[in-house]
């Protein structure tokens, strides 16, 4: 996938622009980066113009120290759709999805559409992290390859292939990228719950969820099942929708 780079006030951000007609832009999930949506780039960008990011903190995109809430990524977002002049379908997972419906409540004049993927943000205040997360989380501790391939199989059971896995500890190896993963772990936590705002979303919206998925189980489905203008899918056999690696075949709403 070739990529480029876009200057964002401080911030120097990669992201990939293919395809030509109405404009989607695919927002990835907590450690994840561009090659999450690999599985399905190709396919989308047949039809539409597909625009995938690496979110400041993550993939090759710059990784400054600070605070990386779901504010300061909602409006980095919402600065980078600007600069391109953009009014897209917005495709965001799990941590992703939280930062698109935020910036759907908050800038609806940017979003067309909406399509996330086993969001994070509208969890009950209870939530603590599901045991498949606080298993992820480890990947962030791993020296090697080979351990980074048994902390993503521990989630749930699923081989890595290799490549993927050295892709994975590389960027994690990356200077700054240990301390954005987790901060922005707690920037999620800690942003104010989506559940009593869903109704503010103006665009139409489709949601997926795999009905298998360990990091955020589908049991959190509920507050959207109330929205408005909202198309619910669910996946049979499909699980981790929400992790680092490759995203499930998606569609546009």
């Amino acid at each position: 996938m070739e990529s480029q780079y876009l200057q964002i006030g401080d911030i120097r951000v990669r992201y990939l622009d293919q395809g030509t007609g109405q404009a989607a832009v695919l927002v990835h999930g907590l450690g994840g980066s561009i090659e999450s949506w690999s599985n399905n780039i190709d396919g989308l960008s047949k039809e539409i113009r597909v625009i995938a990011i690496d979110l400041p903190g993550f993939g090759q995109s710059d990784k400054p120290k600070l605070n990386y809430t779901v504010k300061f990524y909602r409006d980095f977002l919402a600065s980078f759709i600007d600069q391109l002049q953009l009014r897209a379908t917005l495709v965001g997972s799990s941590l992703g999805g939280q930062i698109a419906a935020e910036l759907a409540i908050a800038r609806p004049d940017l979003v067309q559409k909406l399509v996330l993927i086993s969001p994070a943000g509208a969890l009950p205040a209870s939530f603590r992290g599901s045991p498949a997360l606080k298993r992820y989380v480890k990947v962030t501790k791993a020296r090697s390859v080979e351990q980074v391939k048994q902390a993503l199989f521990a989630v749930d059971g699923k081989p890595v292939d290799d490549s993927y896995a050295r892709m994975v500890f590389e960027r994690l190896s990356m200077p700054g990228a240990g301390d954005a993963f987790l901060s922005a772990l707690v920037g999620s936590a800690r942003a104010s719950r989506l559940n009593s705002r869903l109704h503010k979303i103006q665009a139409a919206t489709l949601l997926l969820w795999g009905k298998e998925d360990a990091m955020i189980p589908i049991k959190f489905i509920d507050p959207f099942v109330k929205m408005k203008n909202c198309r619910i899918t669910m996946l049979e056999k499909a699980a981790g929708t929400g992790r680092m690696w490759k995203s499930p075949p998606c569609s546009t709403a």
